[in-house]
């Protein structure tokens, strides 16, 4: 599918999301992500083809990808492709993918996020909100600092959902097995998703295994190319 870009809008934490306008009518889940081909000159050796989540809700009709991308810092090729995008220019995407959605939305869940790794959960809580459906869940969200990425938004969710819990765990806080378990434990046999770098993801899954959490109830998000963020 060809993505005609639209505009990109600097976050918090020297995070951008880019905004595309697809070519017709696409239909997504909240949760799942695109391939996306972006070529330019040079290309380093990790070439002109990326994954990233569909960071908005499938009821906006619109592709947004929101990733880390540090001023004054050396990032990938594809990145300064990204970034150097202009209003009209066009990549393409194939179609979306990926089983990191919500397919029983009356159980009770757990979203272990580390850095970046949000985006998932915020296309999810986005669209539950906008569609008025009362998720309960319980947010875990461990960032490097206190620059919470979609912050505004997961307040205003709260407000509309008191199923919805967030705690921000900000190092040198610890995203520890006291935290993971006292989170399981207020649960009735929780779904788990686990999004973020992936050594983050699987270290916080065999956390989960040794806790006694069954790895049928644990879903995985992996994000390459981050480095893992355990606060």
């Amino acid at each position: 599918m060809v993505l005609t870009f639209v505009g990109s809008e600097k976050r918090e934490a020297d995070v951008t999301t880019f905004r595309f306008k697809p070519e017709g009518a696409v239909t997504w889940q909240a949760g799942q992500y695109l391939y996306y081909t972006l070529p330019h000159d040079n290309p380093d050796d990790r070439g002109i083809k990326r994954w990233f989540t569909i960071a908005a809700p499938p009821s906006s009709g619109e592709i947004r990808i929101t990733t880390r991308i540090v001023e004054g810092q050396q990032r990938s090729t594809f990145k300064e492709a990204l970034h150097n995008l202009k209003p009209g220019d066009t990549v393409e995407a194939e179609a979306p993918e990926g089983d990191f959605t919500v397919d029983d939305p009356a159980r009770s869940m757990i979203f272990i996020a580390g850095g970046i790794g949000i985006t998932p959960f915020y296309s999810i809580l986005a669209e539950a909100s906008a569609n008025d459906q009362k998720l309960h869940v319980h947010v875990l969200y461990a960032n490097r600092t206190d620059e919470i990425v979609f912050r505004d938004e997961f307040a205003k969710f709260q407000e509309q959902n008191p199923g919805l819990k967030i705690d921000y765990i900000v190092q040198p806080d610890k995203l520890d097995d006291a935290k993971l378990q006292a989170a399981v434990q207020a649960e009735e046999n929780p779904l788990i998703y686990i999004s973020g770098p992936e050594p983050m993801v699987d270290a916080i899954g065999d956390q989960l295994v040794n806790l006694g959490v069954d790895e049928k109830n644990i879903k995985k998000d992996h994000f390459p190319g981050y480095q893992p963020t355990l606060a």
